[in-house]
């Protein structure tokens, strides 16, 4: 038998059988990568393990999204819509519910008989400064137009590179940065999100553009059900994001992953051997090394003009530190880079501190960067901060051609 069919046979096995985090090995995390590339196909199928995507969706893989495990490219064409996968548009009302009908995706693909619920593309304005920005839009929306108090946002699927040394950093870390930030009384004061459990335990949320999940596990949990249309251990409805509305799409077939049910009986079409070694796989793979030796002139002007006190080169101490280069807080960067889609407790112009660590592999596939994609560049995206980061802004404009040209190229190479 070959290597590759032993091991389609030993995951085909191994997938039947539940484990705990701690215990997978070299080959779940293969199995993991397997799954994580893996194309899945809308209900009934002759291969019942594939099945179960959709009803409604915005791709077919993991992969799809995170092109090698990086950031998705943000292109639309000439007349706006999007090229590809790896961009969604998020929708939300301030209470921090869905769209009555549309729910919280606007899902670009539907299984055959479905309907899907719009083209996704983006208007894009370009300023007197020469900034892009960009603007949301939405056409041929299948089920009527949007319930008035939804907001709406674009965000691109990020470079999952280093979210297993981000899941290791503490809450206390977290928070000591936050702490220190506060003492100091400085225009940077950013906060971290909390996020409340259930049983009254509070922990801290790091994934995400706003921080929405405090685990890798929750995060792809909610893609898998969101942009896949696939229930699991965290998200149980068989049909995704299709609402009380959508009636086609909820009375449309599912799928289930052999003997995976979810706490209320019901068959679940991503089981937890199979979200646990997706999650294995995406934490080993390694905070991205910057590209050549980062310039030590480079260095000292990102500290100087207070580019690191957000974008903090580690957090922690000893072998468990991270050089994200982020400080994963809340912070206010103005109204230029003000939300559309309001979140409970989370102001439209808060986002989580991007971490920059792998940047340069983003700017040699030319994705475009911020959350949307709108900037071309590492000084376009300069450009766009604001509120808290209006005094780094400031500083980096005043530097000299020679001395902006050594601090871009510093953050170009991470």
């Amino acid at each position: 038998m070959s290597a590759r069919r032993l091991l389609a046979a030993a995951g085909a096995l191994l997938l039947l059988l539940p484990q705990p985090a701690g215990a997978l090995d070299q080959l779940d995390i293969k199995i993991g990568k397997a799954l994580f590339k893996r194309p899945w196909v809308p209900a009934p199928a002759s291969t019942r393990g594939d099945d179960g995507l959709g009803p409604l969706f915005d791709a077919r893989s993991c992969a799809s999204c995170h092109p090698k495990d990086g950031r998705a490219a943000a292109r639309f064409d000439a007349e706006g819509h999007l090229e590809g996968r790896g961009v969604v548009l998020m929708i939300g009302a301030p209470d921090g519910a869905g769209d009555p009908v549309y729910g919280r995706r606007l899902q670009i693909d539907a299984a055959p008989g479905i309907r899907a619920e719009g083209v996704l593309g983006a208007r894009d304005e370009f300023l007197p400064d020469g900034r892009r920005a960009r603007h949301p839009q939405a056409s041929d929306l299948g089920y009527g137009p949007l319930a008035p108090p939804s907001g709406v946002s674009l965000r691109v699927a990020p470079d999952l590179y280093g979210r297993g040394a981000m899941a290791r950093i503490t809450d206390a870390d977290i928070l000591a940065l936050e702490a220190e930030q506060a003492r100091a009384g400085g225009e940077v004061s950013g906060r971290a999100r909390r996020i409340a459990r259930p049983d009254g335990r509070v922990e801290i949320g790091r994934f995400g553009w706003k921080s929405a999940h405090p685990t890798l596990r929750e995060q792809i949990a909610e893609a898998f059900f969101l942009d896949l249309g696939m229930s699991n251990p965290l998200h149980g409805a068989p049909w995704g994001d299709c609402t009380p509305s959508q009636a086609a799409c909820r009375n449309a077939p599912h799928g289930q992953s052999e003997g995976s049910r979810g706490p209320e009986g019901n068959a679940l079409e991503i089981g937890d051997p199979i979200l646990s070694r997706v999650v294995a796989y995406v934490a080993t793979l390694p905070v991205r090394a910057p590209d050549g030796a980062p310039s030590e002139e480079g260095a000292r002007l990102f500290a100087a003009t207070g580019c690191a006190a957000c974008h903090r080169p580690q957090i922690g101490a000893g072998a468990d530190r991270a050089r994200l280069f982020s400080d994963l807080l809340l912070h206010d960067l103005g109204e230029g880079l003000k939300d559309g889609m309001a979140e409970p407790g989370i102001a439209p112009t808060e986002w989580r501190t991007a971490p920059l660590a792998g940047l340069s592999d983003a700017l040699a596939r030319a994705t475009g960067l911020l959350h949307d994609g709108r900037a071309r560049d590492v000084p376009e995206a300069i450009a766009w901060h604001g509120g808290e980061a209006a005094s780094a802004l400031r500083r980096f404009n005043a530097l000299t051609g020679p001395q902006k040209a050594a601090l871009v190229a510093y953050v170009s190479s991470l």
